[in-house]
């Protein structure tokens, strides 16, 4: 029988990892300052984010806070973001505020990309206004405080500076092939298993929100742990295949698969070995939940410690490049990606972009 402790420790370990997924690490990138060719200041509100769902994006104010000083876009879809962001580049607006979390900032970025190119330096400014129900890249570029708060700050610096200053956080770049079809797409974390199946219950199932998710965490793992009840298959295996680098897992399936730009996660929470030469870091774990349960302080409260399982069942390193063929969907950025046919994914370090950095 797994004793409580232990318990806790999946409850803690995985919900800091599905709840929000957000990276603290206090890294801190040199600030930059450079000339800006384009003018102007836009803001795009997601109403679909966690904190702007049912109508609550209305008490930040948004319009009324810019006024006729820039541009206001309020998007209820992924359609309607592309959208907004064509809008706002004809404008040439030198910076994008987002009022959305970590979805938005990616669905923006990739269009943007794909719009123009990789090699292009000559693009907005974005700036993320924790709108959001995970905000991994404000967190990590230290950027605090409520929508409304920091659209004040933004308009304050667009009105002020000449020259914004930023800072260039480095992107994932993930190429989805299925059939004869290939996209890319550009953010900071993607997931696959638990994080996956997490995301799609927790859209599904709740009204967002931090406790709500805690609850459903806790009927996840208590479902899983026991093998009962609607829940039990969201830490469940997922058939994948998993080649890093040169080295391929000998696994069939697993019970998650994440990489990461960034490598510390929320509070002390800290799973990812800072091991290996690369460029991001990857978790890859092919043992089942029952078999982790009693090693979960040791698996994400790294300290130095010998990895509690050898590599071929348990990869936790820095990665240049993952190639993952699965037919399961993933999650990236939070955005659930659901998938019903066999995909291809590789992912490697993508270009940088720039984050305003107040």
């Amino acid at each position: 029988m797994i004793r409580l402790h232990y318990l806790l420790y999946v409850l803690a370990g995985i919900a800091l990892i599905t709840v929000t997924v957000l990276l603290a690490g206090r890294s801190s990138p040199a600030g930059l300052i450079v000339p800006f060719s384009l003018l102007g200041i836009a803001v795009v509100t997601n109403v679909e984010a966690g904190k702007n769902r049912l109508g609550r994006y209305r008490k930040f104010h948004i319009p009324e806070i810019v006024g006729g000083k820039g541009t206001v876009i309020e998007t209820g879809s992924l359609e309607e973001i592309d959208g907004a962001l064509e809008r706002i580049l004809s404008k040439e607006e030198r910076l994008i505020c987002l009022n959305g979390g970590d979805g938005t900032v990616q669905r923006i970025l990739t269009r943007m990309i794909n719009l123009y190119s990789e090699e292009t330096e000559d693009l907005p400014i974005l700036f993320p206004m924790r709108g959001g129900t995970m905000n991994l890249l404000a967190d990590n570029v230290g950027i605090r405080g409520k929508p409304d708060e920091l659209c004040r700050l933004a308009m304050d610096l667009d009105r002020r500076c000449d020259e914004l200053p930023y800072v260039e956080i480095p992107t994932l770049r993930v190429v989805r092939e299925v059939g004869d079809t290939v996209e890319k797409e550009y953010g900071f974390f993607n997931g696959h298993g638990g994080l996956y199946r997490f995301h799609r219950v927790y859209y599904r199932d709740t009204e967002g929100g931090n406790l709500p998710a805690v609850k459903l965490v806790l009927m996840c793992l208590g479902s899983g742990l026991i093998n009962r009840g609607r829940y039990r298959d969201v830490f469940g295996m997922t058939p994948l295949r998993v080649t890093i680098d040169d080295f391929e897992m000998p696994c069939d399936s697993y019970i998650i698969v994440l990489a990461m730009i960034f490598k510390k996660l929320l509070l002390t929470f800290n799973p990812l070995r800072d091991e290996g030469e690369g460029d991001f870091f990857v978790l890859s774990c092919g043992l089942p939940l029952k078999k982790i349960s009693t090693n979960l302080h040791k698996m994400f409260w790294v300290r130095g410690d010998e990895p509690p399982f050898p590599k071929e069942v348990y990869y936790n390193q820095r990665a240049s490049k993952i190639v993952m063929e699965g037919s399961e969907g993933y999650s990236f950025d939070g955005e659930v990606y659901e998938l019903y046919e066999p995909y291809r994914l590789t992912m490697e370090l993508g270009p940088k972009v720039k984050i305003l950095k107040p």
